[in-house]
């Protein structure tokens, strides 16, 4: 995890847990007033920023841990090489299941960490990927990737730099970069 997804992550986050704190406060004080409303934003606000700079620092440790860099490390051909990787989710079912996508010049591999319910290893050769496009998570981030084998399977994944991703893909692979 780069320090912009850092940032970004924990911004998303205090955000979201400002508008929790704000909501849940005004919501359950029977005795409002507006120094009480004022306050409550002050310290939702604060509470939220608070809480969304210890996310984004605890979530950056995790991602750079021993564990989870030894846990996603994948093995190699001696003819193969990687040419891109991010920290990525792979949707297995309900759970986003949480790893590293690594491109090489042979295959899309996903290798999760253990910190999950499912682990797994996907592994993807090149030339069986018939199409990779770009698609909004839960119809709102767009920082989604699909990828179509050429039996039809869909794999999609959260990835960071979804732009790049799809960029290199679409170079290595030999595919139409299709409209977003």
């Amino acid at each position: 995890m780069d320090k912009r997804s850092q940032v970004k992550s924990g911004v998303y986050y205090g955000i979201t847990m400002s508008l929790f704190f704000i909501l849940q406060n005004l919501l359950t004080d029977d005795n409002l007033t507006g120094k009480k409303i004022a306050l409550i934003i002050f310290f939702g606000l604060f509470g939220g920023g608070v809480s969304g700079l210890l996310f984004g620092w605890i979530m950056g440790l995790f991602v750079r841990s021993k564990h989870v860099t030894q846990a996603t490390r994948i093995d190699t051909a001696v003819d193969e090489t990687i040419l891109f990787e991010t920290g990525a989710n792979h949707f297995k079912g309900a759970e986003g299941v949480g790893g590293k996508l690594y491109l090489t010049n042979k295959r899309l591999v996903f290798k999760s960490h253990k910190y999950n319910i499912q682990n797994h290893e996907l592994s993807m050769r090149l030339s069986d990927i018939d199409k990779a496009d770009r698609y909004k998570t839960l119809g709102i981030v767009n920082n989604g990737l699909a990828v179509t084998t050429a039996g039809g399977t869909i794999e999609k994944f959260v990835v960071q730099q979804p732009d790049q991703w799809l960029s290199q893909l679409t170079e290595k692979s030999g595919l139409q970069e299709l409209p977003i």
